[in-house]
């Protein structure tokens, strides 16, 4: 007979673990957690913050990639002959890139291998959900889960994920930076923790400020629940799909079929399944279950259990690019870590023996989130420009574009989110890390991203076999091109925050930059966006939470559409990105699903 639990969590990523250790806080409740990865809660690689990206293309990583980004990608095209994709005209896209896109396979998910930043989004952000049909995500109900949450030694929050400022805060290049961004106009004491402000921060990172190891879901919260006997974690399972059963004319989620060591078990769930595999993964494990797209899964030869073409649209990524800038000799950066020098690496352990040094932190703690104040007329241009024909609906994208208007006209919201960095550190044009420079230069490096994107994109599978490279990424990236526009704009503030004081005086003149050109011409900042700008991996909205008639896979509360006993709650829901990195809004997320949860029961 098969094993039975009360709840079963598809995908030990950030959102099921803390699922799973809040709903097994009640004795009587069995709950099984199921992950594709592997338990490395031990592994350095894990706990040594700077050593995360280290697990990129190894098989603590799932290794998507997108399909070329040409605006509606001509690959998605010809697959979608549906009609989702309806016009295949040239907009600006990425010049046909492919673009990696690094997901954790691992106990802890993402959050095992990020880039530890830790951003509240807006209150605005999240009003903007809450008026597409989700009055119960009001922004005091969302942050209140989101405290839940974390702890940090200011005394906000009261959870177990650990957040730390990085030694360095008050040293040299945090302050430079904070300073260059007031000597602009903007505030230097934006609180990233606060859902509101502009200007810049120090972010704080996920980091155990008294172990000086990696926070995340598997240390945090997974390792003071694994001895309940309560809570079975299971690693190394592939889920096949969800099973379902028909019940006075519903359609009832009754448990998860799922492989382990080449062994397949069902098991069933006696009050629900929650799927919990993240963006690109949620709508995958729908669709090889027969929820989603009719016209897709007949292609495939899947059974049609609930069709609901919205299933894996309206995926988001903030698109990035960015710009390094040689500075003076003298200066400190992080530039022998990144040339892989023996004796920097060799310093640098030796430092975070004593738990301090570049091993011990980020590297990106001084962020800023800022408006375009000086051009005035950018939000007019929206009027002006329309993006490609998508699955979405009238009433969504009225609300969407609503939304990205009120950022742009306000001066309190923010439409580009920079990090600055002491150190090479620019992207390849697939997405992924490029080689620094040869000499021993030393270079700063100002990233940006475009924070609120109007391009939409897909994510869907092209078999109904369990490869994982068996998915169609397609976010779209620049499909829209007022996102063109906006980022291009941006750059060119990025170029005059390059040129103002006091970071300025710490650049060498004349010194070597890439882009080698100053991109203060907005039509060469625009085409230096189009050949330049990749992926964060920042992918939201492929379940987003909406009333189905407007384009939503689930409820409020999280339920999908049209199943009993099913819910979505991890990125996937998220109708309108975030404003920066998801991690802080997919723990919120997670609090408040164990709420909606426990309070069900």
């Amino acid at each position: 007979m098969a094993a039975k639990y009360d709840f079963i969590i598809v995908g030990g990523g950030v959102a099921g673990l803390v699922v799973a250790t809040r709903l097994s806080e009640i004795p009587d409740v069995q709950v099984l957690v199921l992950e594709a990865g592997e338990d490395q809660t031990a592994d350095p690689r894990v706990n040594i913050p700077a050593l995360g990206p280290s697990l990129v293309k190894t098989p603590s990583d799932w290794q998507f990639r997108t399909v070329p980004q040409v605006s509606v990608s001509q690959t998605a095209a010809a697959f979608w002959e549906s009609g989702l994709l309806i016009e295949n005209c040239f907009q600006d896209g990425l010049g046909g890139r492919e673009i990696a896109v690094p997901q954790g396979r691992l106990l802890g998910g993402s959050g095992a291998l990020n880039g530890l930043s830790f951003t509240i989004t807006t209150r605005s952000n999240v009003e903007a959900w809450a008026s597409l049909g989700n009055p119960s995500w009001d922004w005091p109900t969302f942050n209140e889960a989101s405290k839940k949450a974390y702890s940090i030694a200011s005394g906000e929050g009261t959870g177990p994920l650990k957040l730390s400022l990085p030694d360095n805060v008050e040293s040299f290049w945090p302050k430079i930076w904070q300073d260059t961004i007031r000597s602009l106009g903007f505030p230097d004491s934006c609180d990233p923790l606060s859902g509101q402000g502009v200007g810049s921060s120090l972010t704080p990172d996920t980091i155990d400020p008294e172990t000086k190891q990696r926070s995340y879901a598997g240390s945090a919260y997974l390792q003071s629940a694994k001895s309940r006997s309560n809570l079975t974690v299971v690693t190394g399972a592939l889920v096949e799909k969800i099973v379902f059963r028909s019940e006075a004319g519903e359609i009832v989620a009754d448990g998860v079929q799922y492989t382990k060591d080449g062994e397949t078990t069902t098991a069933t769930a006696q009050k629900e399944v929650v799927l919990t595999a993240g963006t690109l993964n949620s709508p995958r494990i729908l669709e090889l279950s027969g929820v989603g797209n009719g016209e897709l899964l007949r292609k495939l030869g899947i059974e049609i259990v609930l069709d609901n073409p919205h299933v894996g649209e309206n995926l988001q990524n903030h698109v990035m690019v960015g710009a390094s800038f040689e500075a003076l000799p003298e200066l400190d950066t992080m530039d022998g870590i990144i040339r892989q020098e023996p004796a920097a690496v060799g310093a640098a352990m030796e430092a975070y023996g004593k738990g301090t040094g570049p091993f011990s932190r980020s590297g990106t703690v001084a962020t800023a989130q800022l408006p375009l104040l000086a051009d005035k007329d950018i939000a007019q241009l929206l009027d002006k420009l329309s993006g490609p024909k998508t699955s979405a609906t009238p009433e969504f994208t009225k609300t969407l574009e609503g939304y990205v208007r009120s950022v742009l006209t306000s001066s309190s919201e923010p439409s580009g989110y920079y990090l600055s960095l002491p150190g090479f550190a620019l992207f390849s044009g697939d997405g992924t890390m490029a080689a620094p420079p040869p000499g021993e230069e030393k270079y700063f490096t100002i990233a940006l991203l475009l924070a609120h994107p109007l391009s939409r994109g897909s994510s869907h599978i092209t078999s109904a076999s369990l490869e994982s490279p068996a998915v169609a990424i397609d976010p779209a990236y620049l499909s829209h091109p007022f996102d063109v526009e906006v980022l291009a704009r941006h750059v060119q503030l990025l170029e005059k925050i390059a040129t103002s004081e006091p970071l300025h005086s710490q650049l060498k003149p004349s010194g070597k930059r890439n882009p080698a050109n100053a991109l203060t011409d907005l039509e060469e900042a625009k085409e230096f966006v189009r050949k330049t700008a990749v992926g964060a991996h920042h992918f939201t909205g492929t379940c987003s939470m909406m009333p189905r008639e407007l384009g939503g896979v689930v409820d409020e509360k999280l339920r999908v559409h049209g199943i009993r006993g099913l819910r979505v709650a991890d990125a996937s829901i998220v109708p309108i990105t975030v404003r920066a990195n998801p991690q802080a809004t997919v723990y919120g997320i997670a609090e408040r699903a164990a709420d909606l949860i426990k309070s069900s029961l």
